[in-house]
């Protein structure tokens, strides 16, 4: 029985031992270590309404007091409830515009022609001639492919992607500043009536509905580029429009 309770005492004072040991270890280390901290502040990306720009004909840089505006889609010379005459042009000017401080994104236009009846010829149907900041969203068959007149540059409807100065297959960002609104240029400037067209031919309600897609120009898909991711979307949305 004694020499249970010697042991039992040897443990103890060992086991004491070893938590002073821990504890002048823990003291040692305290020295030793190190603890870092950093705060990153982030902000969410915006595309914001385009401020009027006064100061010239430049359609970059749109310069009427009188426009007409929705959100980022601004036109300076369309005139509401223009008249329809067969061989003459109506100005109409579509054009994109982003705020100053938005994120840089791709510009995309998809114009439903709902000028006409039912089963009217293309080559009866009001046209536009789009500006060379543009170009007609490759595809067939879908329902947002551009129709044309058959002469190079001339359409009726579809769908479109701001892409100056590139050649390929895919849309250009259009670069945001942060002091500065900036614009696609005008889609197109005026929307013209073939000679041949006859009033029974145009709709009981004769409508040209022009709808922007703005994406921004960092958002991407897995794999794909945000080009690619851009012009994804926009074919969706702009299947939408077309119904």
């Amino acid at each position: 029985m004694e020499q249970t309770r010697t042991n039992k005492k040897t443990i103890a004072i060992v086991a004491a031992v070893a938590c002073l040991a821990l504890a002048a270890a823990l003291g040692t280390y305290a020295w030793l270590t190190s603890q870092s901290s950093l705060t990153n502040t982030f902000t969410v990306g915006s595309i914001n309404t385009p401020d009027k720009q006064p100061d010239g004909n430049d359609p970059e840089k749109p310069g009427s007091d009188d426009w007409k505006v929705k959100g980022n889609l601004i036109e300076t010379k369309w005139v509401d409830k223009s008249k329809l005459v067969p061989g003459a042009s109506i100005d109409k000017n579509p054009n994109v515009g982003l705020g100053k401080d938005s994120d840089s994104a791709y510009v995309f236009v998809y114009v439903k022609n709902a000028l006409v009846n039912s089963g009217t010829n293309q080559s009866d149907t009001p046209y536009f001639t789009i500006g060379s900041n543009w170009t007609a969203v490759p595809g067939t068959n879908e329902a947002w492919v551009a129709k044309t007149t058959g002469t190079d540059g001339q359409y009726i409807s579809g769908l479109f992607m701001y892409k100056k100065g590139a050649s390929d297959n895919n849309p250009v960002a259009l670069v945001a500043k942060s002091d500065a609104s900036v614009f696609t240029g005008e889609l197109f400037s005026a929307v013209t009536a073939p000679s041949t067209l006859t009033k029974d031919m145009v709709a009981s309600n004769p409508q040209m509905i022009v709808s922007a897609y703005i994406f921004g120009a960092d958002q991407k898909d897995g794999s794909q580029s945000s080009a690619e991711t851009a012009l994804a979307q926009a074919k969706a949305w702009a299947a939408e429009q077309a119904k």
